[in-house]
């Protein structure tokens, strides 16, 4: 991908740390960075998640860094490319965004030349280990909504002793290193660095990015120990709303630390600064947050959110995010954050950012990263395969997914349905006792071999996981697997001769999804075992308005006896 030239110009001059570089280029983070995700993936920056140049689970760091993949993609962004997974920046470039382009953070390391000797930063997100459940995130970043809200086993630990004897020879010629999270102060990966950085006398600026829950001696230690500049997100300026976004957060506890690490970095001489997720259910308070910072006379950042699509204000309709950046500007009419001394650029470039946005050529832009974002994770495309019955396509479409990922559970639940549906019975049943093995607590494998069993009319064995299926649905949020949990409740019940349990289990399905015609017509299914041919008639009726070319409804239709006069 390229930009055009009047553009790129344009770009640079907005940039501040050209001048000394040897060379120029549209991003310096492959020369400069490293960034560490939780399942060992190795990437340059934390907004390019799909060129990953390696993982410390099969490879050394040294391999990474001066691998082909890394040189690539510094060759690329030489000449202005984007394509090596930079969509993020490149649509910002592109905007006229040039404030928030986030390539611009590493203009101010140094680049000795083209070879890239030595990674200036490392920048580490190596647990997921979090006490929030905060409503934009993901289990991959968070080990309390990977527990409790997507009900997944704990993400494998693949930061072991080689990976850390590795890192011992990289961090003297560091220049700094930045801690995310999960909750930085809460994963312990991240103090066996500090206390390796302390042991060997490598003192330098430590950045930290946290929830702001965390103030306890282990905390202390850090922060006496490196000049630390610390980030906190709160994304809310009234505790209705920091409480509803940052779930588990206590709105009082968090402010009075804020002011603790305030008066630290004061001592230490060193930046807290605040960052915003600007979304759907915060942006009514992102003016008075800037007036918070104002107060505390520390800058406020914005993170840009294009996923998850219900917190995305830029995956809303034109008209709904025109609408919203209106209102905004009535908003500083009447309160004047844009004279803000230290953050009124900060609401103009945001507000600016929203007007741009409202129209098609960029909200396709949008829709091109998350594309790209999605290409990485191949659980999508199979499962899409699988609707098409392509199964066999799906099957090879997950195969290189290995066991330490944290998708492999996905991979064994989806080549179970898919081997299945081929009637490979015996490698279906493998694949799923191996994902019940890896994950007692969900729901999505016991389901899936409830219906293995049915299909082979093994009914108490499909009742058991049914009812195991159904017991772990608790706290769970995906309606399609709660329906699916209780539909085959329904179909083992039926098989049994339980047929008020079974009507009971289906009637549940119907309501929490109603507009799928799948669910009314395995109701169908069920009444016709219970011998209810009027009630099985209408769910097929019902099946078939949704879904004039349903197969099996038709079936079953044809199959019920015509009523008498």
């Amino acid at each position: 991908m390229t930009i055009d030239s009047g553009t790129i110009a344009a770009y640079d001059a907005s940039r501040k740390g050209l001048a000394d570089k040897p060379f120029k280029s549209a991003c310096y983070a492959p020369y400069t960075s490293l960034y560490f995700n939780t399942n060992g993936d190795v990437i340059a920056c934390c907004k390019n998640t799909t060129y990953v140049l390696g993982n410390v689970a099969t490879q050394s760091l040294e391999e990474i860094w001066r691998g082909k993949k890394a040189n690539a993609m510094r060759k690329a962004l030489r000449d202005y490319k984007f394509g090596v997974g930079c969509e993020f920046c490149e649509w910002q470039v592109k905007g006229g965004q040039y404030d928030q382009v986030y390539a611009t953070i590493f203009d101010d390391l140094p680049v000795n030349g083209a070879e890239a000797e030595w990674p200036a930063r490392m920048e580490f997100t190596v647990s997921n280990t979090c006490n929030l459940a905060c409503v934009m995130c993901y289990g991959v970043l968070s080990s309390t909504i990977r527990a409790h809200r997507e009900k997944l086993p704990p993400l494998p630990k693949v930061y072991d002793d080689r990976f850390f004897t590795d890192l011992r020879k990289f961090l003297p010629h560091l220049k700094d290193a930045k801690f995310f999270g999960g909750e930085p102060f809460l994963a312990q990966e991240n103090y066996r660095i500090w206390d390796m950085m302390i042991e060997d006398g490598i003192i330098i600026p430590c950045h930290v990015t946290t929830n702001g829950t965390q103030w306890n001696k282990k905390v202390e230690r850090v922060l006496e120990a490196f000049p630390c500049s610390i980030s906190i997100s709160l994304d809310g300026a009234t505790k209705e709303t920091v409480e509803s976004v940052r779930v588990n957060a206590n709105f009082e506890e968090v402010r009075a630390n804020v002011e603790k690490f305030l008066a630290y970095s004061r001592a230490r001489k060193t930046h807290l600064s605040l960052t915003f997720c600007l979304m759907r259910q915060n942006w009514h308070e992102f003016g008075e947050y800037l007036r918070y910072g104002e107060e505390r006379g520390v800058r406020v950042f914005i993170n840009t959110v294009i996923d998850p699509v219900l917190s995305s204000l830029y995956t809303l309709p034109t008209s709904e995010l025109e609408s919203i950046a209106k209102r905004m500007d009535e908003m500083n009419a009447r309160e004047g954050y844009s004279r803000l001394p230290k953050n009124g650029a900060v609401w103009t470039s945001a507000v600016q950012a929203l007007h741009k946005n409202a129209d098609e050529q960029q909200r396709s832009r949008i829709a091109e990263i998350k594309q790209a974002n999605a290409a990485k994770n191949p659980i999508p495309t199979a499962w899409t395969q699988v609707s098409q019955g392509k199964f066999e396509e799906a099957l090879r479409t997950v195969s290189e997914i290995e066991p330490t990922e944290q998708r492999y559970y996905m991979r064994l639940l989806l080549e179970g349905h898919a081997l299945r549906r081929l009637g490979r019975i015996e490698d279906a049943e493998k694949a799923l006792a191996a994902a019940i093995a890896l994950n007692r607590r969900g729901p999505s494998a016991f389901t899936e071999r409830a219906w293995l069993h049915l299909d082979q009319r093994r009914f108490q064995e499909s009742l058991a996981d049914a009812e195991n299926a159904v017991k772990n649905l608790d706290g769970y949020k995906d309606t399609s697997v709660i329906a699916s949990a209780y539909l085959v409740l329904g179909r083992a019940h039926a098989n049994l001769g339980n047929f008020e349990a079974a009507i009971l289990a289906a009637e549940r399905a119907a309501e929490i999804t109603p507009d799928d015609a799948r669910m009314h017509t395995q109701r169908g299914w069920i009444f016709w075992h219970a011998k209810r041919y009027a009630d099985a008639a209408m769910a097929c009726d019902r099946a078939l308005s949704l879904k004039p070319d349903n197969a099996e409804a038709l079936k079953l239709r044809g199959m019920l006896p015509v009523p008498k006069d």
